[in-house]
């Protein structure tokens, strides 16, 4: 195996000129693709690995030598299969004459000419249908066909190859999108118009509307209005001279201004020159070709209301994003780490601007996120820094004077529902208070990084009035106290005094047994805690437990032996 990876074509020979060598090995490997990304691949031998490094010679002399031809990896990947998406037909010939299965397909039913097509190769691809008899509509578990990899692919090509051995135009159940809607999703009026011609009336208009969509959009290209309503224009009249009306929504939409699709010609006309009513038609038509669960569609959202955000129109564009968050919950979608990270960022330029956030806002993301904390471990930290980002947010916006009560009220509740669990983070078992206190807390955001600098006093103090435990312990044993004074550089007593006066125990010790005093980096901090410094005649007793190593487990109350450990 590591002389056939390293096509050490000397020692291979040698070795497979050993009458008892093993071809059927299994190993599992590491290969670097043409994009540089590496990728491990299970369950390969020798002749699968000839094959995917694309040496024609090594596949040969393995076959000679008796190796499986239809091996099949991990996930049902074959020689022959490698061979096609190589594009080299040669090889592809070579083990369809020693017995190559040409009908294994990889997982999921990905076929070997969807392989073929996907990569733009035309002659392995004819070879595939005319020769060998590949279901040129055979698709994937999710629906996608051949036909719709060559439009993803962007080969004119191909796709007129595979239309005139009858291709079919069906949706793929994966985002609810024909090859022809893929064609105009991706602004290509060449496969659009190419595709058309096999397809039904109402297909074709349905793929001039999402054309005509596209151009309005400005995630896909330069935004283009005069296209867009010339799409629009030819599909009404087809609509009209076919007496195929749209269908309605069965109700309006505030973040559309409660609009509906226009019907006629003189309604699109009434729209022309008015850019934000022409982008709202094109999500409306958006909506109602690709769904609301489409990915694309969802994007579109995202983007406007980053768009209008991006002009200061921070209100406007906060509906947007609420209303594609709310279609993931209605629908059940994910929503992933960087979703709620996004809206971090959001919400900090607000603040950094000074522009109100609804409460409606603040109640979803906040009641979103302890949803993902709560269920979601595998990316718990993010999100809780992501949390953390929230909290410092709303530390700001408690500070201005013209907050209302209800507002108020609201976001001290949104921050206790955080609070309470008790948090920490899965490294090293920080709660957001010691989090709160860290330079090491970063943000690697410039939107978060315009108001969130840690340590910092507002979200410690927080945190504190929202019930966070001043004496949290991490996995070494450290309080928020430690983290803070253990710091190099400089550090605000403000800081240290807002700890103390929240009952934070300068005597406890850590896992190697340092108290708070221990760990200060600078005399001046040193100073600033012994002049703070006041035992209680319980700690004292507790710290002369531990000195004199006096046993105290079984002899007193578990509240108390806790205290004493923590001395």
């Amino acid at each position: 195996m590591i002389a056939c990876l390293n096509q050490f074509d000397d020692v291979i020979q040698i070795l497979a000129n050993y009458s008892k060598l093993n071809f059927e090995v299994i190993n599992d490997v590491q290969l670097t693709e043409k994009d540089k990304s590496v990728i491990m691949f299970q369950d390969v031998t020798v002749l699968w690995i000839a094959a995917a490094i694309d040496d024609f010679n090594m596949v040969k002399l393995f076959v000679e030598r008796g190796a499986r031809i239809n091996h099949t990896t991990k996930t049902n990947s074959t020689a022959f299969r490698c061979a096609c998406f190589n594009g080299n037909i040669e090889m592809a010939r070579y083990l369809k004459e020693n017995g190559a299965d040409i009908h294994i397909a990889k997982q999921n039913n990905d076929t070997n000419l969807s392989a073929s097509v996907y990569h733009k190769d035309l002659k392995l691809t004819t070879y595939l249908i005319d020769e060998l008899g590949c279901d040129i509509n055979e698709s994937m578990n999710d629906g996608r066909s051949p036909l719709y990899f060559a439009v993803d692919s962007g080969s004119l090509e191909i796709v007129e190859c595979l239309l005139n051995r009858n291709a079919q135009n069906f949706r793929a159940n994966h985002n609810n999108l024909s090859p022809l809607l893929l064609a105009a999703e991706k602004r290509r009026i060449d496969l659009v118009d190419a595709i058309s011609s096999h397809c039904s009336l109402l297909e074709q208009i349905e793929a001039q509307e999402l054309l005509g969509s596209t151009f309005a959009c400005g995630e896909h290209g330069v935004c283009d209005l005069a296209k867009s309503f010339e799409y629009f224009c030819q599909a009404l009249v087809l609509r009209s001279d076919h007496n195929l009306p749209k269908h309605p929504r069965l109700s309006t939409i505030d973040v559309f201004d409660n609009r509906q699709e226009c019907q006629t010609i003189d309604e699109l006309k009434n729209l022309r020159f008015k850019d934000d009513d022409m982008y709202i038609e094109a999500l409306l038509v958006r909506e109602r070709i690709l769904g609301v669960t489409n990915a694309k569609y969802r994007h579109s959202l995202r983007y406007r209301g980053a768009f209008l955000a991006d002009c200061s129109l921070h209100q406007q564009g906060i509906g947007f994003w609420l209303y594609e968050l709310n279609l993931r919950r209605q629908h059940s979608l994910p929503i992933s780490t960087d979703d709620l990270r996004q809206w971090a960022a959001f919400f900090s330029d607000m603040i950094y601007l000074s522009i109100s956030i609804p409460n409606l806002a603040w109640q979803t993301i906040i009641t979103i996120l302890v949803e993902e904390l709560e269920h979601n471990k595998t990316t718990f930290d993010y999100n809780l820094h992501t949390a953390l980002f929230l909290i410092t947010g709303v530390s700001k916006i408690l500070l201005k004077p013209m907050i209302s009560p209800d507002t108020s009220k609201l976001l001290y509740g949104n921050i206790r529902t955080i609070v309470q669990r008790q948090y920490v983070t899965q490294t090293d078992g920080s709660s957001l208070l010691h989090l709160s206190l860290s330079n090491r807390t970063l943000t690697r955001d410039r939107f978060i990084s315009s108001i969130c600098q840690y340590p910092c006093l507002n979200t410690s103090r927080l945190l504190l009035q929202c019930g966070a435990n001043v004496n949290a312990r991490n996995y070494v044993r450290d309080t928020p106290l430690h983290e803070l004074v253990a710091m190099p550089n400089q550090i605000d007593n403000t800081l240290i005094q807002c700890l103390c006066d929240a009952g934070a125990h300068l005597d406890y010790r850590n896992s190697l047994g340092e108290t708070v005093m221990d760990v200060a980096k600078t005399l001046e901090i040193k100073n600033f805690l012994k002049i703070r410094t006041k035992l209680s005649l319980k700690c004292l007793c507790a710290r002369l437990i531990q000195n004199k190593t006096i046993p105290f487990h079984g002899k007193l109350a578990n509240a108390l032996v806790n205290f004493v450990e923590k001395h």
